[in-house]
């Protein structure tokens, strides 16, 4: 949304919002999983307005246990980061990282990286941000996300003779070539930004790893049901 609204997103993004945490108004047929007046979170569409409308395949019910504030944070987060790792498929053990972890996408990572027993660093930016991944399990693993060349060396070093098996990335320049040199040959940086990334010819031409280029909004076009 933020891009949308500075008109720097690329491609038409349509009217803003996307997630959101709403009670149903009208249900067409064929659906069963919601009814009117159910409280259920999603993705719809222009979900800043007062009424919004979506597809019911990507709509699912909540229960008293989320809030509405809670709720509409979820859907596009966990999905990004759910898309990203059925991707790269990390197993137990294997070494992550992940690029601004600090953001909302950076943080899910981190929980369903420790669910998997991923072996996870993170990078970030202003030190109270370090603070708080670190009281979260990851200190001593935090790298910056300011200093290109801080972060290859931090990162360097915490690998030791290891490499990264998945990167979830999100930052620009310096840090997607850094990120490459840094995955084992079978190794797959997943990209979600949308400004300055590699296009998959620049990566075969310099690469012999993996790169998936992770567009939610282009899925939901192409497969709601996914």
């Amino acid at each position: 949304d933020v891009l949308n609204v500075l008109g720097v997103y690329p491609g038409d993004p349509g009217p803003p919002g996307g997630d959101c945490a709403v009670h149903v108004a009208a249900v067409g047929t064929g659906f069963s999983h919601l009814k009117v007046g159910d409280a259920a979170l999603g993705h719809g569409l222009a979900a800043l307005a007062s009424l919004s409308k979506s597809d019911a395949r990507l709509m699912a019910a909540i229960t008293d246990s989320l809030s509405f504030e809670q709720a509409c944070t979820l859907p596009t987060t966990w999905c990004t980061v759910h898309m990203s790792l059925l991707a790269a498929r990390p197993a137990a053990g294997h070494y992550v990282l992940l690029h601004a972890g600090a953001g909302g996408v950076g943080l899910t990572s981190q929980e369903y990286c420790h669910f998997i027993g991923n072996r996870a660093m993170a990078n970030v930016g202003r030190p109270y941000k370090h603070f708080y991944l670190h009281k979260m399990g990851l200190a001593g693993r935090t790298l910056s996300s300011r200093d290109g060349s801080a972060f290859a060396l931090g990162a360097s070093k915490l690998l030791g003779s290891g490499r990264l098996r998945f990167s979830l990335n999100s930052l620009s320049a310096d840090f997607i070539a850094c990120t490459f040199a840094l995955l084992r040959q079978d190794g797959r940086l997943c990209e979600i930004g949308k400004r300055a990334v590699w296009s998959y010819e620049r990566h075969e031409a310099a690469c012999c790893n993996h790169f998936t280029m992770i567009a939610l909004d282009s899925t939901i076009d192409q497969t709601p049901w996914w």
